[in-house]
């Protein structure tokens, strides 16, 4: 007798063989996860592990490099210093010490001084004394005391043409050359004189010094003298303009003319608490 295919017998070999064969790959592995696909080895090597070497390679390179750049520009700048005083002559350079051998000695000096007052006025003694020398030292400087000591007295001729850019350099070399006061045709110089030019001349403080003028300075003779002397010097600018000009050392000058203190607009002492 003959069957069909559909007649076929339920669990029969046949229907075992297609049910087989309708299974998806996974039911038939017998597993529920997926098989891991093998990959195939080949001679080659990951690129990031082959070019990890070369990249810390460069980096060594690199901060090589910058240590020796840094060394060769210390090098040349201590070169630098070196030669600033290598093109200095002999002479220069025992002068350059000398200055600042007495530079040191003199601040060693105000050290001391500074200490000494200090220790005076901690101790409470000469305090009275100390006060009125600091007084005496302020009346000079504001003008306020007539003074004496060594210094030069300047005379100068002819100075109709003299402007007050003169006028200035030459108070500015006396200040510069040491000078604790200084006083011209009468009229004391200060810490706010002015010089202006004018139809009768120049002006100090607004008071007319003429043709003929008369400086003097208290302050190191010969210092102050040597410095109004040196070319291109305040000296120099009156001797441009025609001014006959003539310099004195006196071991005593005597600065007679002094500045009245204005009072006070607004500001009073405090008095004294008992």
């Amino acid at each position: 007798m003959r069957r069909n295919a559909d007649d076929a017998v339920p669990g029969s070999d046949a229907d075992r063989d297609a049910g087989a064969t309708d299974l998806p790959e996974a039911d038939r592995s017998g597993g529920d996860e997926p098989p891991v696909a093998e990959q195939p080895r080949t001679g080659r090597t990951d690129p990031q592990r082959r070019r990890k070497p070369v990249a810390l390679r460069s980096q060594f390179l690199i901060a090589l490099m910058c240590a020796v750049l840094g060394f060769g520009i210390v090098v040349q700048v201590r070169q630098t210093q070196g030669d600033e005083f290598a093109a200095l002559r002999q002479d220069d350079l025992v002068r350059l010490l000398d200055e600042v051998t007495q530079r040191n000695e003199d601040l060693t000096a105000e050290r001391e001084q500074l200490l000494r007052d200090r220790s005076t006025l901690r101790s409470g003694s000469d305090t009275q004394r100390l006060a009125e020398e600091y007084q005496v030292v302020h009346g000079v400087l504001a003008g306020t005391e007539p003074v004496e000591g060594p210094g030069v007295v300047v005379t100068v001729g002819g100075a109709h043409e003299v402007s007050a850019q003169t006028m200035v350099h030459m108070l500015e070399e006396l200040r510069n050359a040491g000078a604790e006061a200084v006083e011209v045709s009468g009229q004391r110089l200060i810490a706010s004189s002015a010089f202006v030019d004018s139809e009768e001349g120049v002006l100090a403080d607004g008071r007319a010094l003429g043709e003929q003028m008369e400086w003097r300075a208290i302050g190191d003779p010969q210092t102050i003298s040597v410095a109004l002397n040196i070319p291109g010097g305040a000296l120099a600018g009156f001797r441009n303009v025609g001014a006959v000009v003539e310099v004195e050392q006196r071991d005593l000058v005597q600065i007679t003319a002094i500045r009245e203190v204005d009072a006070p607009r607004y500001a009073v002492p405090v008095e004294a608490e008992d």
